[in-house]
């Protein structure tokens, strides 16, 4: 029990609030601090928990809109973004940089996680599509969504300051804030308020979790996410370092993975593929084919898929080898993450 308990982080969620306070004094731009929430109650911020989905909703150390979601990010096209780097003389975006890449429509769209850390959530438009690109760093949990039509409003997304297993949770406020609902960032359900009365969930839209490097070779034509010039100095930094290289948890997470399997922040990408849904390990992928970059061939329900992946830095793109008519569905995630909310799911054997 002791074992477990130190393995989930329970003993340093204090010193987790502390530091993510901390963040929130250097994120948050002047003026923009909610004044729902008080880091600590989840009762405290606003929100309808009425039908709740999800048990131990906690609060994260911030309020909400702790952290700053962006709408209709300023883009620059990717075939510029040496000569930034070179202008500025400050590495804007490197080769080894992680995005996440989307094309919709013909239209191709990359979101630096190195900006993504610090908003969480970009509400955009894409190849005439209303998405929702999120990121959950504690997580390290990568989602886009199609932001759903409402009454007569495309919903816009928010970063709650709220958590559930660790991961964050996002809400809508296309509407009232008292008609708001949350949402986990990985699963995409709405887990309390008005839109979990009816269980809605939101449709997911396929990207690629690439390095920068690789997403310009194949899409030379991609725009990119400029930097918000007020957050210049915040997005050198990088607050997850520590907690990326360690096992250990900040917030509570229940149920645990057993010891037996991956490790909790062992990066998996999971693909849905109609009605069905596998998990894979990309430290597994790597070992199946003996290198640390390669590609893995699958098929999921009747759909044949190839895995693209690279295991340092972790990254995934899932590749339809036949035009099934299937839906896809792609997520990148800590185990430990996806496991909390899936427990059902074991990682699939390459």
């Amino acid at each position: 029990m002791i074992g477990r308990l130190f393995r989930s982080g329970w003993w340093v969620v204090g010193a987790a609030v502390i530091s993510v306070a901390v963040i929130l004094a250097l994120v948050v731009r002047p003026g923009s601090i909610s004044s729902l929430g008080d880091g600590h109650d989840p009762s405290t911020y606003g929100f309808d928990l009425g039908c709740l989905q999800v048990s131990d909703i906690v609060a994260g150390g911030m309020g909400r809109d702790g952290l700053h979601a962006v709408d209709n990010p300023e883009t620059v096209p990717g075939a510029q973004v040496a000569t930034i780097n070179e202008e500025h003389r400050g590495k804007f975006l490197v080769g080894a940089d992680r995005v996440i890449g989307i094309v919709i429509n013909g239209e191709a769209g990359a979101y630096p996680l190195r900006l993504m850390r610090w908003h969480e959530v970009i509400n955009d438009t894409l190849g005439g599509e209303e998405i929702a690109v999120t990121y959950s760093g504690l997580s390290d949990a990568s989602a886009v969504w199609r932001r759903p039509v409402v009454g007569p409003e495309t919903l816009s997304f928010g970063v709650s300051g709220l958590l559930f297993n660790s991961n964050t949770l996002i809400y809508d406020h296309g509407r009232s804030e008292q008609e708001s609902s949350l949402w986990s960032q990985l699963s995409g359900r709405a887990v309390a308020g008005p839109m979990a009365c009816s269980e809605a969930r939101l449709e997911g839209i396929p990207f690629d979790l690439a390095l920068w490097s690789d997403w310009l070779e194949r899409h030379p034509d991609t725009d990119v996410m400029m930097p918000l010039p007020e957050f210049k100095r915040l997005y050198k930094r990088d607050p997850y370092h520590s907690y990326f290289g360690s096992e250990v948890l900040h917030f509570p997470v229940d149920p645990m993975p057993p010891d037996d399997g991956p490790g909790l922040k062992e990066r998996v990408v999971i693909v849905e593929a109609g009605a069905e849904r596998e998990v894979f390990a990309i430290s597994a992928l790597a070992a199946n084919v003996g290198e640390p970059r390669g590609t893995v061939d699958t098929i999921i329900g009747d759909v044949p898929l190839r895995i693209h992946f690279t295991s340092v830095p972790p990254t995934a793109r899932v590749q339809m080898l036949a035009n099934s008519g299937q839906p896809l569905k792609i997520r990148v995630a800590f185990w430990f993450a996806w496991h909390a909310q899936f427990p059902s799911d074991t990682p699939t054997t390459p």
